[in-house]
């Protein structure tokens, strides 16, 4: 009698422990399909599932936050892609103008020339794509190397000539102070920096500082242009925004606070007596 008993206990234990198993397996399930729609509370239960169940939680939110960015980079190479066709229309048609005036006036070099600017003008807006194209595959493979700012200047200068008319100065400091980053992405913010200035014709000299506290090193780089107007302060690192006398295409500054903020700093810009400063904080990591 006594073994009936024992095994009747045995089978009830078993239906019970079954029954318990079926019941968290269906808490998972029930789980994962509320993360699906976005409720990621979840139930605060220590038992031989728990870590089971923590496990699917992290893989499902890993899952979700690497769709969302996949998702954002894709909406992001569309609007690049759409913004350069929009752009490259103009001097698209500059060039079928041109080359109808070439057609009537041939060989007129006033026509050709136009027609050489319109086709330099659209390569640069090819380099433009590679590099917006670049610069977002790579926005979580930035190098991080030590290098002083005198080097950083340098380098861009190199790959920069600024007009003749244009006195550039800068403090010796520069070779003192150390940033953290990559040099060949900031070198680039750099030049769309420097090009800003040398597109504007009142500018004739830029003068390069910096300076360094516990928070972040500074690298400020000064023009005589004329400043940004008031207007605009907020739309000048929006990408393809211009003032209607620019030669540019509204990108360099756009891209040079996209590198910059990628490489843990930040820029701003700020009018002077008789230019405009922009001024990049790079902060110290620890």
């Amino acid at each position: 009698m006594i073994y009936l008993f024992w095994a009747i206990s045995l089978l009830f234990l078993y239906y019970i422990l079954e029954n318990k198993k079926k019941k968290r397996i269906n808490e998972i399930i029930y789980l994962i399909d509320k993360m699906k729609d976005q409720n990621y509370k979840i139930p605060m239960k220590q038992d031989d599932f728990s870590i089971l169940e923590d496990k699917i939680y992290k893989l499902f939110i890993e899952i979700v936050e690497a769709k969302e960015i996949s998702t954002e980079n894709s909406e992001k190479q569309i609007e690049y892609l759409e913004d350069i066709a929009h752009q490259i229309k103009t001097p698209i048609t500059g060039m079928l103008f041109s080359i109808e005036n070439l057609e009537l006036e041939y060989p007129e070099k006033e026509s050709i020339e136009i027609l050489k600017r319109q086709i330099l003008r659209l390569n640069s807006l090819a380099d433009i794509l590679l590099k917006l194209s670049s610069l977002d595959a790579n926005k979580d493979m930035m190098k991080s190397e030590e290098f002083n700012l005198q080097e950083l200047v340098d380098y861009a200068l190199d790959n920069f000539t600024l007009r003749e008319d244009i006195i550039l100065e800068t403090q010796d400091i520069l070779k003192e102070n150390i940033i953290c980053g990559d040099f060949y992405w900031l070198a680039e913010a750099l030049i769309n920096i420097l090009k800003n200035a040398n597109n504007r014709m009142a500018c004739n000299k830029i003068f390069i500082s910096s300076s360094k506290n516990p928070l972040y090193t500074s690298l400020v780089i000064s023009d005589n242009g004329g400043g940004v107007e008031k207007e605009n302060m907020r739309k000048i690192f929006k990408r393809f925004y211009k003032t209607p006398d620019s030669n540019g295409f509204g990108i360099g500054l756009a891209m040079a606070k996209s590198i910059v903020e990628k490489n843990n700093g930040e820029i701003s810009v700020r009018n002077t007596e008789d230019g405009a400063s922009f001024e990049i904080k790079f902060y110290n990591v620890t």
